[in-house]
């Protein structure tokens, strides 16, 4: 009898130490654990730390870049907008032009070169003035011509004459588009202030 109850004291012991063994296992995984989520918040905490300061660097860079570009950017778009109103009063002027303007303008351009005509067979293309306007210019600036040929040509870029030598080695513009771009170089400036003056103080 007392042989049983020994053997019972024993399993309960081994018992009872097993538990306890069971218990601290149980204990240092549940510390192991709560250690490895404190490193792994950790580490993500680092991350996001980073994350943020690249992206206010990034943000600040941008912020800078932006801030420079802006005077620039001004400056382009006050350009862009003069002229663009400098091209469109020139063009304004151009085509208001009255005819016998036209023809005035056309005939001394063409008279400019005339010496290159000289014995030449010439097509004389006309647009926005009349065939007979066209024979009286050429009769007094192309007079050194061996003959002309008179063309009307609704496809120059604008009004105005072009005479051509027929073999095709001289060829010589007196359009009003002409007019418009001297008109630009050489009074650019002066139209700028005149038309736009808010702009250029900008």
């Amino acid at each position: 009898m007392e042989e049983i109850v020994s053997s019972e004291a024993i399993q309960g012991e081994i018992l009872d130490d097993a538990r306890k063994k069971a218990s601290r296992v149980l204990e240092e995984a549940d510390e192991e654990a709560a250690r490895d989520v404190a490193d792994i918040e950790a580490k993500a905490a680092e991350v996001v730390a980073e994350i943020v300061r690249e992206n206010e660097a990034k943000a600040a860079r941008y912020r800078m870049e932006t801030m420079a570009r802006f005077p620039l950017e001004r400056t382009r778009m006050r350009t862009v907008f003069v002229e663009g109103a400098l091209r469109e009063a020139a063009r304004g002027y151009i085509d208001s032009l009255p005819e016998e303007t036209v023809a005035s303008l056309s005939e001394a351009m063409l008279a400019k070169g005339a010496s290159f005509f000289a014995g030449k067979d010439i097509e004389l293309r006309r647009k926005g003035l009349p065939e007979a306007q066209a024979r009286s210019i050429a009769s007094r600036a192309l007079a050194s011509a061996s003959s002309l040929l008179f063309v009307e040509d609704s496809g120059l870029p604008a009004p105005g004459l072009v005479a051509a030598s027929v073999d095709g080695s001289v060829v010589l513009k007196a359009t009003m588009d002409l007019v418009e771009s001297d008109l630009l170089d050489e009074k650019r400036g002066e139209l700028a202030h005149a038309l736009c003056p808010g702009a250029l103080e900008l």
